[in-house]
């Protein structure tokens, strides 16, 4: 179907994702959200399918003329990631009412085209609706489905290939994860790189952020998930060390996660519990706020997509010290506009931290480098703009 002019408003767009807001106060994936609402404000018809996690997550609502649909999945009131295992029964039944619902959703709404995110559960699904119903397919790869195609050499990679192959096109939310899937045998024609967005109220509280601020302490922040693959455990072990170097310091950490309550108990047993303040999930409005209030982003996750905090931490001006991983190394430049860090090695986050904290020309340096980077390639109207074009040649066919 082509796009014709003026008839924009026309084409609608059904979203398959693995995440999406489970409620009014939820950010599990809330940059699908921030993409849907940004399309549709474009003339797009937006229409979202994605499981229902929770007991208290409605099974249709209507957010800013856009319908969210969830399809049961016996989840045990818990993320997929939480589990340490492939739950197969359940994911026998998460396809199949998966696949019932989007059929009846693409139908209902008369939807042009699906994308979907993850390749890894939700590709699945979208490759065999877009097969039954003859319809294109987009497939965004995030990161932790590349990950796990990568550590796979059975079920989970020939999945992952398999939906890569059939999709019309992948997008990758970073050129590392671009080359990571051509390495695969994936026709590079077929992929493309297009991040997630950066609201710009960040960059906002960047280009606002004072030069020197007087302040009783220098405060640390992470907003990673509480789970195992974020490893918070290496910085809460640097906190001590940097204590007693700069001991005006604060630590919050605001993320939920089965890890809490070890966190916790490694505060406690570390004594630096009046430093360090948890804050559970913090609704995404208020991220910014938080972000305003501090100094330095901690980021020590073992492996990561894009991620979103990391370009939200940039954009308000906040110093990034993360993993040295492959999807950081394609926003920071070790010393330049952050730190790239080990992620078993708690001394040396804590000098970094410490050489930070006494270093304000870094800061001052750091934060005009990545108020550019960011205004360049990842606040949403830049994004939104490469994801149209996408849109229109596969809408073309």
């Amino acid at each position: 179907m082509g796009i014709r002019t003026g008839e924009m408003e026309k084409n609608s767009i059904l979203f398959l994702t693995n995440a999406y807001p489970d409620f009014e106060t939820s950010y599990h994936g809330i940059f699908i959200k921030k993409m849907a609402s940004f399309l549709q404000k474009e003339g797009y018809q937006i229409s979202i399918v994605t499981p229902k996690i929770y007991k208290e997550s409605h099974w249709f609502e209507e957010q800013d003329e856009m319908q969210v649909y969830r399809f049961p999945f016996f989840s045990g009131n818990r993320l997929l990631i939480e589990y340490r295992k492939i739950p197969y029964l359940r994911m026998i039944f998460y396809y199949l009412t998966g696949f019932i619902l989007t059929v009846y959703v693409l139908v209902k709404k008369g939807c042009d085209l699906i994308h979907v995110h993850w390749a890894i559960p939700t590709g699945l699904i979208g490759v065999w609706v877009a097969s039954f119903l003859k319809k294109p397919l987009i497939v965004t790869i995030h990161g932790s489905d590349l990950r796990m195609a990568m550590e796979s050499s059975g079920l989970l990679r020939k999945v992952f290939l398999y939906v890569c192959r059939k999709a019309n096109h992948l997008n990758c939310v970073s050129e590392v994860q671009k080359k990571e899937v051509e390495k695969l045998g994936i026709t590079q024609g077929k992929i493309s790189a297009i991040p997630m967005g950066v609201d710009e109220a960040f960059l906002d509280v960047g280009e606002n952020r004072k030069e020197e601020r007087n302040k009783q302490a220098i405060t640390i922040f992470s907003n990673r998930n509480l789970l195992p693959n974020y490893n918070v455990s290496l910085l809460i072990d640097a906190i001590p060390k940097i204590l007693r170097e700069e001991p005006k310091i604060r630590l919050i950490i605001a993320g939920a996660g089965e890890e809490r309550e070890n966190l916790e108990k490694q505060v406690k047993r570390l004594k630096v519990s009046p430093f360090v303040q948890f804050l559970g999930q913090v609704p995404h409005q208020e991220m910014r706020y938080l972000l305003a209030q501090s100094d330095i982003y901690v980021s020590t996750s073992f492996s990561d997509g894009t991620s979103v905090s990391l370009l939200e931490a940039m954009g308000a001006g906040v110093f990034p010290v993360v993993s040295d991983i492959p999807a950081n190394r394609e926003w920071i430049v070790n010393g330049k506009n952050g730190f790239l860090i080990p992620v078993d090695e708690e001394g040396h986050l804590a000098n970094r931290i410490i050489q930070v904290i006494r270093n304000q020309a870094l800061l001052k340096t750091s934060r005009e480098r990545n108020l550019f980077i960011i205004r360049e390639k990842a606040i949403w109207p830049v994004n939104i703009r490469k994801v149209k074009e996408l849109y229109t040649e596969l809408l073309k066919t």
